[in-house]
């Protein structure tokens, strides 16, 4: 990418080089330097009034816009944008009667949003309780643009322009450029990129026709992709073989990512080493790394799901007023993360929603949560959970994230979300006349004891000396507990795998679970054992409780499932079943005023039926989902 851009989600490396191969504009690359020049001398200490006047709209009106200046908006209380941008006089001449109206924006080409020279544009003003102008600058654009039909909005402090393409959705394509990045003096290649992009030729006739002829061939080279993957990946069934051709076939888009947890599992299936793609490749410029959700969504994923649910519909309870507070401390699971078409959907509009909504006290300020990034990666390892079933999935899912949002997610797992078993269900395993003696505490005790430690790990701080010293002793004896507990889950779970493994064996590892190292070593080198702990790894056996230690004493706020993904290598289950499945697995965990979504474009009707029926649930069709509830509420 060029030095000058900051960010890019908007075109791919390929279109920036055709906007670099644009004829040049001489004379206005010299208007453009004599401007900046200008403003050289005072812009250290340049108000935004200062900024509008002696920069920015020099600026545009050298980039041949008509523009009016302060256009009122039509929400009281939002401040609306500096100025409306029209592609000629007398389109604004005709529209400025509508001043201050709905109608008056349909007319716009764009919208500019300026703030002082030199502000951050994706940090709201620290220290300050956030009216809107306040907030994060690049928020408040879209908020705007999202009121509005303006297919375009600028945000600029002057050196920083961010151009924002208006979305139906809340992903946020755009392009951001600071025109200060090197030397102006011979240098041409920056006024070239600010001029074809920012202008109203640009945002009028190159943006649009550059992101359509893109869409075009994008379609034709996926379309071939997509047909080699099938081709590729037909008639094996070898999940070795499958994570090889898979890896060949993503390094052929990321060369340089790594794979670990692919290369981890292909690792231990061979010992003759390490296993990956092997081929060369070089990174295809045509792809933007923003679109890969959906890029690999549509290679490998057999019904792709398009995510038409809205977030803010199903989180948020009409009649209960919300705070960021409340927002932010929702505790949301993604039963089938995939390659986070629906996750990232759902991260970009839980941040929006955050923006939207004020804090619980006037006064309050938490400067986490007013950057756009650290807001991101708070939601991602504070408020969102997730199991894949798939390595080589969670392994392109995490560099999603970290492609787009410079984070990764900490509790996003690996492993089947159907199969395993709970906690709560451990004592019920238990025979109390085959305890090993009179002194020994019943797995109920220990469970409860587990429980208890774990709820005193969550209340210490890591801040304060003594307390950080009681939680780390506390997390020896938890991680020493959590590993007990998960090899006796796997045990007896893999009964129903296996006859070989006897329920004595069960019952000598419940009653063992307070015993010394030694004499749980002599478990683990039992050839019963080696096999359940084989049979877990191989059906990805995922026991929610040891993964996610919240639920020891919390449950989820949300939980949704896409049950008709699936991917390309996988047999494709009866839908009406696997949907019942993931229901049953994961209401479980579901607050009792929580609410399960079921992600379904089609939803099958003899399903629908059948849940409607049930007296356990409450049903409430959405468009693109179903939303279950209990029924006691």
């Amino acid at each position: 990418m060029h030095p000058s851009i900051l960010r890019n989600t908007l075109i791919s490396e390929a279109g920036i080089k055709n906007i670099l191969s644009l004829p040049g504009e001489t004379g206005i690359y010299l208007s453009l330097s004599e401007i900046l020049a200008k403003f050289e001398n005072i812009k250290k200490f340049a108000s935004e009034i200062h900024t509008e006047i002696h920069l920015i709209k020099p600026i545009l009106k050298l980039f041949g816009y008509a523009y009016e200046s302060k256009p009122k908006f039509y929400e009281n209380s939002i401040k609306g944008p500096d100025m409306a941008l029209f592609t000629a006089e007398e389109n604004r001449v005709a529209t400025s009667p509508l001043w201050g109206t709905k109608e008056y924006y349909d007319n716009a080409l764009g919208i500019l949003l300026l703030k002082r020279y030199g502000r951050t544009l994706n940090k709201g003003i620290s220290g300050f309780y956030l009216e809107f102008e306040n907030k994060i600058p690049i928020y408040q654009l879209i908020y705007i643009l999202k009121k509005i039909k303006t297919p375009w909005g600028i945000l600029t402090n002057g050196r920083n322009w961010i151009l924002i393409r208006r979305s139906i959705n809340f992903e946020i394509k755009l392009i951001e450029i600071d025109i200060e990045q090197t030397s102006f003096e011979g240098n041409d290649e920056i006024l070239h990129l600010f001029y074809h992009i920012f202008s109203l030729n640009g945002l009028n006739k190159t943006i649009p026709d550059l992101l359509k002829n893109e869409r075009d061939k994008q379609i034709k080279f996926l379309n071939e992709k997509k047909d080699f993957a099938r081709s590729s990946l037909l008639g094996i069934k070898k999940k070795t073989e499958i994570y090889t051709k898979i890896t060949d076939i993503y390094k052929e888009f990321f060369p340089d990512q790594a794979l670990p947890s692919t290369e981890t599992y292909l690792n231990e299936k061979h010992s003759e080493g390490k296993i990956t793609g092997n081929k060369i490749h070089e990174k295809p410029d045509i792809i933007n790394e923003y679109d890969t959700p959906e890029v690999f969504s549509y290679l490998f994923v057999k019904n792709e799901y398009h995510a038409g649910f809205n977030v803010e519909e199903i989180l948020l309870d009409n009649n209960q007023k919300y705070t960021k507070e409340d927002v932010l401390s929702l505790k949301i699971l993604d039963m089938t993360p995939g390659f986070g078409a629906v996750a990232t959907r759902v991260l970009e509009e839980m941040a929006y929603l955050s923006f939207v909504l004020p804090y619980k006290e006037k006064n309050t300020f938490v400067a986490e949560w007013e950057d756009e990034y650290a807001l991101k990666s708070y939601i991602l390892n504070n408020v969102m959970y997730g199991v894949e079933r798939s390595h080589i999935s969670l392994d392109i899912f995490q560099n999603i994230l970290k492609n787009r949002f410079d984070t990764t997610a900490g509790h996003f797992k690996s492993g089947n979300p159907l199969i395993g078993i709970s906690i709560k269900d451990l004592p019920d395993f238990s025979d109390l006349k085959n305890q090993m003696n009179l002194f020994s505490r019943s797995p109920g005790e220990i469970i409860q004891d587990f429980r208890d430690k774990y709820k005193l790990y969550f209340i210490l701080s890591d801040k304060i000396k003594e307390d950080a010293e009681v939680k780390k002793e506390i997390e020896i004896k938890l991680n020493i507990y959590r590993e007990r507990i998960r090899d006796t889950l796997d045990v007896i779970t893999s009964t129903y795998f296996s006859k070989s493994i006897e329920n004595r064996n069960v019952q000598d590892m419940l009653f063992g679970l307070d015993s010394s190292e030694s004499a749980w070593e002599t478990f683990r080198k039992k050839n019963w054992f080696i096999e359940s702990k084989d049979i877990a790894k191989k059906n990805g056996f995922f026991h929610f409780e040891i993964e996610f230690p919240l639920l020891l004493q919390n449950s989820f706020d949300f939980i949704y499932v896409q049950p008709s993904f699936n991917y390309i290598w996988e047999d494709e289950p009866p839908i009406n079943e696997i949907t019942k499945a993931y229901i049953k697995s994961g209401m479980r965990y579901l607050k009792p005023e929580g609410k399960f979504i079921v992600c379904a474009e089609n939803i099958e009707k003899d399903l629908l039926i059948e849940l409607q029926k049930s007296k356990k649930y409450n049903i409430e069709l959405k468009a693109g989902a179903i939303i279950i509830k209990m029924e006691n509420l």
